[in-house]
């Protein structure tokens, strides 16, 4: 099932909605990731902008939200009766830019990549606003940073045929070949459906006959696509809805098929029926879960306002009790009436209280006016609770009222790719540097023999046991990068932080050295265990004050959750927490940071350093 639009999708899409240049920008509305532009020229269009994920005019038109989000505020001043100068894709990416004039030029950049953003630049490409702030190594979507586009993709358009047989044959299978050359990937299984070679046959063993209607296959589409001969429809299997193409895919025939007369209206109505239905569904399951929680919440709140009630009047009765029974309490106290039982200084009496009786707890060193006040007291302090607890209950219900009508935004979700790091301690430093760390004895003996090079350092913390630190001299996404004195300052800080210095101390030492100064192979007579390393030659020493950070990162296009020194979590994270050693448990630290990273509780434990916390300073 398509969820996302691929650039041939967003090529289709655009050469229609390029036709609206001379419209102008009624309102801007905002429902979550849902961005919508109201166009007004020959009549009003609306256009939907799913964040990461979907773009094309819309006829489900949303009405105006009592108070609008910031950013669709922002959208509104700024571009608020601009006119539409053009809308082009950028560079056959999945990026779409929409022109809009007003007394200066605007753009507003929609990325459809993975996490995606929307942002308004002016004409000197400075960001006005983003809908989200986003961090890369060598990108950053800022307010009041100049824009950058990201790391150019392959364009097929213009491929020779000598260039598209190279790509093949030297990428494995055929559809690989064709799929780096820029083509996404079902249009890749087209092509060779149309040309009748299959997918998976090695590109190697392709000849030039085979290869040549390869090429006539890709060519023909992009022709299609360059000159919009389209046939938009969506297809359908038992009934069901599994794609939207804007051209006839031979590798669909056997399947039925709903055309429609614009390329937009076929995208609008798949979205509509299949990604917006399924987001529903998937939202009402977490919204009962929800309000079957608060529900939850909401009986213990009446079985404690019940046990208020109840102490609050026996507390009353029996301050009553004790001045219509004056006399005879007197005469307990002066140990004249014996009481029912006796435990110096409290004593039980039974009292008549109209047709029952009342046993009441008596302290015999107070008088009977002091004993009262106790109770009434007490009964005070009932009613206080029993206040706090009405007030508690409204705002749970209010909770519950209000969830009927929220969508549950927040949704875990699955990561699409693990990095090769994450299976030791890792951050990156505030330069960019890579920087990772054993785990145990068995992760600290292969970072050191598997992943340091020779232009890397070694760092560790004079503490034993101490995790065993490698300074990498690249960005995380392998991009070579000289190590520069901040990093190994960072990567002292996290080298003392992230061992057991963090349970003792509040500073501690560590060092750093080259490669060549680390050795497996120990003084004669001495045995070396798992993990541990022989240090020769100069040490070079950093007195650190114990503390670390825990926060969000984008490494490509997944956001990871990164713990290390606060400098460097703070360079690359919009939220982040900063701790050092406390007394709060670490497991219920994490749980708590989890609910406000939206990710799991483990990712967060990972994070954190080996030991009880305090959290010092946030930035949600």
């Amino acid at each position: 099932m398509k969820e996302v639009l691929d650039v041939f999708d967003i090529s289709a899409i655009v050469h229609e909605l390029s036709g609206l240049a001379g419209s102008h920008v009624d309102k801007v509305y905002q429902d979550g990731d849902e961005i919508f532009l109201r166009l007004k020229g020959e009549g009003t269009k609306e256009i939907l902008l799913k964040n990461g994920a979907w773009l094309c005019m819309s006829a489900h038109r949303r009405e105006s939200t009592t108070h609008p989000p910031t950013f669709a505020m922002t959208m509104r001043k700024y571009i608020g009766n601009g006119r539409i100068a053009r809308i082009y894709q950028y560079d056959c990416d999945r990026i779409i830019i929409f022109e809009i004039q007003k007394e200066r030029l605007y753009r507003l950049i929609v990325e459809l990549l993975p996490k995606g953003n929307v942002l308004l630049v002016d004409e000197e490409d400075t960001i006005i606003s983003p809908l989200y702030h986003q961090r890369w190594a060598h990108r950053m979507i800022k307010r009041g940073e100049r824009y950058q586009f990201p790391p150019a993709t392959k364009n097929p358009y213009g491929m020779t045929f000598e260039q598209f047989t190279l790509e093949v044959k030297k990428s494995g299978e055929v559809v690989r070949g064709i799929i780096a050359l820029g083509i996404p990937g079902k249009w890749a299984e087209e092509i060779c459906v149309r040309a009748g070679i299959e997918k998976e046959k090695p590109g190697e063993d392709i000849d030039e006959e085979s290869m040549e209607k390869l090429y006539r296959a890709a060519v023909e589409i992009l022709e299609d696509i360059r000159e919009a001969r389209f046939t938009p429809m969506i297809v359908k299997e038992n009934g069901k809805e599994i794609d939207v193409v804007p051209l006839t895919f031979t590798m669909y025939e056997h399947l039925e098929k709903e055309t429609f007369s614009s390329v937009n209206e076929a995208y609008d109505e798949y979205y509509h029926r299949v990604i917006k239905k399924g987001e529903d569904a998937e939202s009402r399951e977490h919204l009962t879960e929800k309000k079957e929680k608060i529900l939850r919440q909401l009986r213990q709140q009446e079985e404690a306002l019940k046990q208020f009630i109840e102490e609050e009047e026996r507390y009353r009765k029996e301050g009553d009790a004790l001045f219509v029974n004056y006399g005879l309490i007197e005469g307990v106290l002066k140990g004249d009436i014996p009481p029912k039982k006796l435990k110096y200084p409290k004593a039980l009496v039974e009292l008549p209280d109209g047709t029952e009786t009342v046993t009441v707890e008596i302290d015999i060193t107070k008088s009977v006016h002091e004993n009262a006040r106790q109770k009434y007291e007490m009964s005070k302090k009932m009613r206080e609770k029993i206040r706090g607890v009405q007030e508690a209950m409204e705002e749970t219900r209010k909770k519950i009222s209000h969830i009927q009508d929220t969508h549950i935004e927040k949704r875990v979700k699955k990561r699409k790719k693990k990095f090769w790091f994450e299976s030791y301690r890792w951050f990156l430093s505030s330069h960019g540097n890579l920087v990772i760390a054993g785990k145990d004895a068995k992760s600290n003996e292969r970072v050191v023999k598997k992943h340091m090079d020779d232009n890397d350092i070694y760092v560790h913390a004079d503490v034993h046991g101490a995790p065993s630190c490698i300074v990498k001299a690249q960005t995380a996404e392998g991009t070579p990068l000289p190590i520069d004195e901040q990093t190994l300052k960072e990567a002292c800080i996290f080298a003392a932080s992230y061992s057991k210095a963090w349970s003792r101390f509040t500073t501690a030492s560590a060092y750093w050295v080259h490669p060549w100064q680390v050795s497996k192979r120990a003084e004669t007579g001495e045995f070396l265990p798992t993990g541990a390393f022989v240090i020769r030659g100069k040490r070079n020493y950093e007195k650190c004050i114990l503390a670390a950070a825990v926060g969000a990162v984008k490494i490509g296009d997944e956001e990871l959750i990164m713990g290390g020194p606060p400098s460097a979590v703070q360079k690359w994270a919009d939220r982040w927490v900063t701790v050092v050693p406390g007394t709060e448990d670490k497991n219920r630290a994490a749980a708590a940071l989890a609910k406000q990273f939206s990710c799991s509780v483990e990712e967060i434990q990972a994070a954190l350093p080996p030991g009880n916390v305090e959290i010092k300073e946030e930035n949600p």
